[in-house]
This record gives C-alpha cells, sequence and structure tokens, in this order.
C-alpha cells in the first residue's frame, strides 16, 4: 500500500516482437488488452523489434524497440526450410531480449511475452524471478529449449486451448479474443469513395497477411469465377506479407486486376471504415485457431464466408455466416454468389454476428480475467530481501 492507503498500480511488461513490425492475431491482443488494462490502473510497457539498420515501421507511444535481423520479404512458408530462417530471426530477438528483460525485470510485476519459449527459457536460465505469463497463439509452437513448461501461467484462446491441454498444458487459461465494439460497428465510410467503387457494386473484403495459410490463391481463383456472373464486384484485400506479389501476379494472370485492390497494411484506426464498406467478409484459411478479423467483420455487421478451418466455423455457428470447404475455389464462389444475390439473408448475418459478439467477446470482460491471473501471480512472488541492517551499536 502507498501513503494514501490505495494500491499501487500493476506495472506489466509486453513482450511481443512483431507489435512494431507486422500486425497479426497476437499483435491485436497485446495492443487492445493492454488498452483496456491499462484503463483499469495497469501500467503498461511495451518491448518489440525493429529491423537491424531502421526504424521501426509501425512505432509505439513509448515502446523500447531492440533492432535485430529482420527479412520481411523472405517467403518463410513457401521456401523449404524457410521457417528455420525465420526461427533464427526469432532467437535474435530472444536472446537481445532476454538480457534486457533480466536487467529490468525488477521494474514490473508480470512479464507477459506473446509466443517467444527461448526468451522464458533464457529468463528462467538467468534467475528472472518476476512471474512470466505466455500466450500462445497457435497450438504448434516451435520449442527446442522447452520454454514452454517453465512460464508461471499459459493462457491462449480459440483451438489452441483444447491443443495445449491435449500436449499436457492443463492449467492453460482462457483468454478471449475479442473487439472493440464501440470502434467496430456500422458506420457510415468513405472508403467507397475514396477507391472509386460503386456504391451498388458488391464488395468482399478479406484481411490477412499473405501468408500460405491463409490461402489467398484459392480465394483469387474462387473471385475469379464469381466476377463472371457478377461483373460489378470488387475484392479488396488487406494485409502484407510476402506472397504479396505472387497474389498480384495470379489476379493479373486472371484476369481480374481492375477488381482486385490491394491496400497493403491498414492503420488499425482505419480498419474500422474498410469493413463498414464492405458487403461480406472472406476467410479462406486452410487453418485459424481463432481470427481476430472475423469478430471484427461480426461486430462491423458483416456476414462471414469462411471455409471448414477450425474455429471460425465455431464463431459464426449462430447464424452469423456461411461454411465451405477449405480449399474448394468452387464452394466458395457458389457461397459468394448466394450472399451476394441475397441482401436480407446478408442483413440477418450481420445482424446475429453483431450480437453474437457484444454478448461474447468484449475486451473489458478479457481484461478483468487477465487482471486477476497477474494478482494472483504478483501476490505469490517472493518479495525482495530487504538490505542487510547496520548495527546501531557498531
Amino acid at each position: 500500500m502507498d501513503d494514501a492507503g490505495k494500491s499501487k498500480p500493476l506495472r506489466v511488461l509486453f513482450v511481443n516482437r512483431m507489435a512494431c513490425l507486422e500486425r497479426g492475431g497476437g499483435e491485436t491482443f497485446d495492443l487492445e488488452i493492454s488498452r483496456h488494462l491499462a484503463k483499469a490502473g495497469a501500467r503498461v510497457s511495451f518491448l518489440s523489434g525493429a529491423p537491424l539498420l531502421r526504424p521501426a515501421p509501425l512505432p509505439l507511444e513509448g515502446a523500447r524497440t531492440l533492432h535485430t535481423p529482420w527479412l520481411r520479404r523472405f517467403p518463410w512458408d513457401k521456401v523449404k526450410g524457410g521457417w528455420r530462417v525465420r526461427q533464427v530471426e526469432f532467437e535474435c530477438f530472444e536472446w537481445r531480449a532476454a538480457r534486457w528483460v533480466a536487467k529490468h525485470a525488477g521494474e514490473f510485476d508480470v512479464i507477459q511475452v506473446c509466443e517467444l519459449p527461448n526468451l522464458v527459457h533464457w529468463l528462467k536460465k538467468k534467475g528472472v524471478k518476476t512471474p512470466v505469463v505466455m500466450r500462445l497463439t497457435a497450438p504448434n509452437y516451435y520449442d527446442p529449449r522447452g520454454g514452454v513448461p517453465l512460464a508461471d501461467a499459459l493462457i491462449a484462446s480459440g483451438t489452441s486451448i483444447e491443443r495445449l491441454m491435449e500436449r499436457g498444458h492443463a492449467g492453460v487459461v482462457d483468454i478471449p479474443n475479442a473487439v472493440d465494439a464501440d470502434l467496430f460497428r456500422p458506420q457510415p465510410s468513405g472508403f467507397r469513395k475514396k477507391h472509386g467503387i460503386g456504391r451498388d457494386e458488391f464488395v468482399a473484403l478479406y484481411v490477412a497477411r499473405f501468408q500460405a495459410f491463409k490461402n489467398h490463391a484459392m480465394l483469387l481463383e474462387a473471385f475469379a469465377e464469381f466476377a463472371k456472373g457478377h461483373p460489378d464486384s470488387r475484392l479488396v484485400l488487406a494485409g502484407s506479407g510476402p506472397l504479396r506479389e505472387r497474389c498480384e501476379q495470379q489476379a493479373r494472370d486472371l484476369g481480374i486486376t481492375g477488381k482486385v485492390l490491394f491496400l497493403g497494411e491498414v492503420p488499425y484506426g482505419e480498419l474500422p471504415g474498410v469493413y463498414a464498406a464492405a458487403d461480406v467478409k472472406v476467410i479462406s484459411s486452410d487453418y485459424e485457431s481463432f481470427c481476430f478479423a472475423a469478430i471484427e467483420a461480426m461486430s462491423a455487421g458483416l456476414p462471414v464466408l469462411t471455409t471448414d478451418c477450425a474455429w471460425v466455423p465455431r464463431l459464426v455457428s449462430d447464424g452469423a455466416g456461411m461454411v465451405v470447404p477449405a480449399g474448394d475455389a468452387a464452394a466458395f464462389a457458389a457461397g459468394l454468389k448466394k450472399l451476394a444475390d441475397n441482401p436480407a439473408l446478408r442483413q440477418r448475418m450481420g445482424a446475429a454476428g453483431r450480437q453474437q459478439v457484444l454478448k461474447r467477446h468484449t475486451w473489458p470482460a478479457s481484461a478483468e480475467k487477465l487482471m486477476a491471473l497477474y494478482g494472483r501471480l504478483a501476490g505469490s512472488r517472493p518479495a525482495p530481501s530487504a538490505p542487510p541492517q547496520k548495527d546501531a551499536h557498531a
């Protein structure tokens, strides 16, 4: 307790290598829940990555960044053995982060790590006593040094909960992914006017990194087939990643370049306007352990057309969308046609999705649950030893 008799604010360090480099589900979770933790009274800091010789492309106010190698355009998920290059990149950051955190650990009550199992291993090896909470965004993590079991707590959501429990992590805590329903909502948008899209054109939106498992290739094939019968239609692709240039070439080969808009990385604050301009949110992934973009779209009142990609079908199971087989371009094209031809169906699905978000996926509820976990961990942390007192009679 401080002099005023009030509890001191909980000091939380988020370590997320990609938060200042690229934004995906793990980054969205950390950035959003940290904002709501701060509203609840926590004092939040960030440690993130930056390119070796350049400033961070997505700077975070007040964040500490560590410069390490980053091969942004290297297609690690398409090149044989490419994952090893990506792993070396992460290990460089983890090693530098471990040295920095070990030096500053006493400044924090809890350290939250987005994956990075090697970092957890090195922190424990260095004798860091501050509790470490590790969030696993997917169950297929790479942990060569056994860092995951060393974390003081594991948190996850979606299919990752089940898979982690199957792997023996019975104590994993479910902290649900969420969305800011006040930000992502049905609202007027100037996006169509800005990009020359007609009011009556049918717009399908995909918000995803250009990586193999997101299967943009199948989506482009399906959209090309769909567009033959629906010439007044557009496909909007938001995101960056190593396969973007390949997808741009595929669009040219399919003859749909004029119908596909590649937005690149969209600032988070601008995304609600992009969703508000669309008619349907599409998800063509082969696998999703959760998918933030799905609940963002549902919150914005959009119907969701998704592949059978693990968790997303569960999100839309109560009437918020349609599910087709993964990898099936013909079925996806048929789904687009059904939604394009049925505005009333789209409206019903969008309304159902919005209600589901308000009921199950709000940040304040998730932040409250995580704050309770932090409190338990910080409360069980051994008090620092008092410095030896000099004998007054010496």
